[in-house]
């Protein structure tokens, strides 16, 4: 069995030459690097939630998985993507053992982004989110949960952290973000992150952001743009870094460390349910219905 990263890539152009998988130089249409399965904008390539994928380069792209890999499938279908992905977070958030991190997002990638900060030693992880069966999930992993329902989630983190703020931050929300009255607000985990987050600290940010969104609310976001505060993060010295993530670079570690029983990130797994049921599984999870946290869906399962 493989793991296939949702990242295409050919392998040879200088940009995967150099480990930047995620913005492959090839794999899209030219003048426009990086290419993704079933993501707008990101090349010709169907989306994988299908019975059968064609894999271009796969003798490039595909990652082999262990002989449990069948048994533990679960568990390495989470190496491509939201694993990788909730570590690159941490990567570029810079987070070392014994810092702080606070994370906005509970869903999949943000509780994988607080499992990598774990797995990486940092003395507190704050995961912030408004969902109940999220915050208990990163709870069970030793995450500390920050209700934004119940209270400024920002004054939440610097209650925890001596009025400081985290050492780090990490943005895995994206341009569908909410805020405190839930109206959509682009830039709102951001601005939040600007605040949680430290002097000289820096943070990460994995959620999709996009170029245009035509169903935003305001000409300024159909534009893909954002009211960030570039003037607090500027007067505070942090540093930031965007993007996909290059899957490639950590999967094959990532498989290790699931393969030496290090981690379990199918702890967040709610359903399992057979590709028919797939138009249902993601209207209940976009509508954030509770305990639909994560969803397996398995091509070879039969529907009830």
């Amino acid at each position: 069995m493989i793991s296939a990263p949702f990242n295409v890539s050919c392998g040879h152009c200088s940009n995967c030459e150099r480990g930047l998988t995620n913005y492959c130089e090839r794999a899209n249409e030219p003048g426009i690097a990086g290419a993704a399965y079933g993501f707008a904008g990101m090349g010709p390539w169907a989306g994988g939630q299908a019975e059968y994928l064609r894999v271009p380069w796969a003798d490039f792209d595909a990652l082999r998985l262990p002989e449990d890999g069948r048994e533990r499938q679960n568990d390495y279908v989470m190496c491509s993507d939201i694993f990788p992905t909730g570590w690159h977070a941490t990567e570029m958030a810079g987070l070392s053992s014994g810092e702080t991190c606070v994370i906005y997002g509970g869903g999949p990638v943000g509780l994988m982004a607080a499992l990598s900060a774990t797995l990486k030693s940092a003395s507190k992880v704050f995961v912030v989110d408004r969902h109940p069966d999220r915050l208990k999930l990163a709870e069970e992993i030793g995450a500390i949960p920050i209700d934004r329902s119940k209270g400024d989630p920002v004054q939440q983190v610097k209650d925890q952290t001596d009025g400081i703020g985290a050492d780090c931050g990490c943005e895995c929300v994206g341009y569908q973000a909410h805020e405190q009255q839930g109206n959509e607000d682009n830039s709102i985990t951001l601005n939040w992150l600007v605040q949680s987050v430290k002097f000289t600290g820096r943070i990460g940010s994995v959620g999709v952001f996009v170029p245009s969104d035509p169903g935003a609310p305001d000409d300024l976001r159909k534009q893909g743009k954002a009211i960030f505060d570039y003037g607090m993060h500027w007067f505070k010295g942090q540093a930031m870094g965007n993007g996909q993530c290059p899957v490639k670079r950590y999967n094959r570690y990532l498989r290790s460390l699931i393969h030496e029983n290090k981690c379990k990130p199918s702890w967040i797994v709610s359903h399992e349910l057979p590709l028919e049921q797939a138009p249902e599984a993601y209207k209940n999870f976009d509508a954030r219905e509770q305990g639909w946290t994560k969803v397996v869906l398995k091509p070879q399962m039969k529907a009830a």
